[in-house]
């Protein structure tokens, strides 16, 4: 996958004092700016100043963290409020998918460090990496926390659970590094997790870009969604395979749930009101699953024998006699990574059209496949 847990921190950013402040927020005076999908971050404005808010807290959605974005004079803000100064010139993605929202953007110079290359597809990523141009800040697990604060980024981005205690990473919080989460592994449709190009573009001064941006993406998205409102015989879908004792089946509210019913897919296996993922034995999701249409998203495997090779039992799967078995790793880098889950995040008009034509593909004649490949 293109993301990864990295422990570090939601806190950040200098501990600024109030008294060499010209520029002072003045709350009464934000307004909303609407977001049509995402719910885990707000937008608020003066007319001047911005701030982003992360709502990181699952059972009541409260603010977890803020960020005030200036452009000259640094404001007064309260103590759990971090100042950043824009368009911010240097920053680390901790994960390929921000490295995705930047490149839309047309921001992907702005990209000083990133976490793990091996995830990359992007060239211009990994032949940055290669010439020493953009940093490499984690192999594994945990940030190299030297080499961050040596790099001195303006800012990093990275992946959490919302926690500022629990996320954060003592040495780069001590030294002044901001830091935001991107919460947009939170977010339950597809269109709200691609609308996460707005409060990346704030940073960069690209906010109207990614406006436009994402109109193109939403209408897209909404059109093709149409076309499968009207069918009545919905093809099943199975989703996955069994990692060591578990079967993850993503949940009746999903990302990957949500995704399916836009495709016009009958998705039954998902527990109702569910958002995660629900670890299942391979007998239940056989019993369940044995006569699906469709199987999509076979973790990285590259033909039905491999698939074989994890466990024969899923020969017995109809959807395995019939060929119809389909991953979403068309494109791999040399590691076997697929920019599904870069590109294929931000463009999820795009992967809806690919699921499609899997499923129905006389809605869609004239399409080709992006990222999904038929297995043979």
């Amino acid at each position: 996958m293109g993301f990864k847990i990295l422990i570090v921190g939601l806190l950040g950013s200098l501990l600024f004092s109030c008294t060499n402040s010209n520029e002072k927020l003045t709350e009464s005076k934000l307004k909303d700016v609407k977001l049509n999908y995402a719910k885990r971050f707000k937008v608020k404005t003066d007319g001047n100043l911005i701030v982003l808010e992360l709502l990181g807290n699952k059972a009541n959605m409260n603010v977890t963290s803020s960020f005030v974005l200036y452009k000259n004079e640094k404001p007064s803000v309260k103590s759990n409020s971090y100042a950043i100064q824009i368009p911010v010139k240097k920053i680390a993605c901790m994960s390929s998918i921000y490295a995705a929202m930047l490149t839309k953007l047309h921001s992907q110079n702005a990209i000083a460090a990133i976490d793990n290359v091996d995830y990359y597809t992007n060239t211009f990523i990994r032949n940055g990496v290669k010439e020493n141009g953009i940093a490499e800040l984690a192999k594994g697990i945990n940030i190299e926390t030297e080499k961050a604060l040596a790099l001195n980024p303006d800012l990093i981005i990275t992946f959490g659970m919302g926690n500022p205690q629990e996320d954060c990473d003592k040495k780069l919080v001590q030294a002044g590094l901001p830091i935001a989460i991107s919460l947009d592994h939170l977010e339950e449709t597809p269109l709200a997790r691609a609308e996460w190009i707005k409060f990346f573009s704030y940073f960069v001064g690209k906010e109207k870009m990614a406006d436009s941006l994402f109109s193109i993406t939403e209408k897209n998205y909404l059109e093709l969604s149409s076309l499968t409102k009207n069918i009545l015989q919905k093809k099943s879908v199975l989703t996955e395979i069994k990692y060591g004792d578990a079967w993850y089946i993503p949940g009746g509210e999903s990302f990957i749930a949500n995704l399916l019913k836009d495709a016009g897919a009958n998705y039954f296996l998902g527990e109702p009101n569910k958002t995660g993922s629900v670890p299942q034995s391979f007998e239940y999701v056989f019993n369940k699953a044995q006569k699906c249409n469709v199987w999509l998203n076979l973790y990285n495997l590259n033909s039905k024998q491999e698939l074989l090779s994890y466990d024969k039992r899923y020969a017995l799967f109809d959807a395995y006699k019939t060929g119809e078995l389909y991953n979403n790793n068309k494109n791999q880098n040399e590691k076997g990574y697929s920019d599904y889950w870069e590109t294929g995040i931000v463009n999820p008009d795009e992967v809806l059209g690919d699921i499609i034509f899997i499923l129905y593909p006389n809605l869609l004649k004239d399409h080709e496949l992006k990222y999904y490949k038929k297995l043979e």
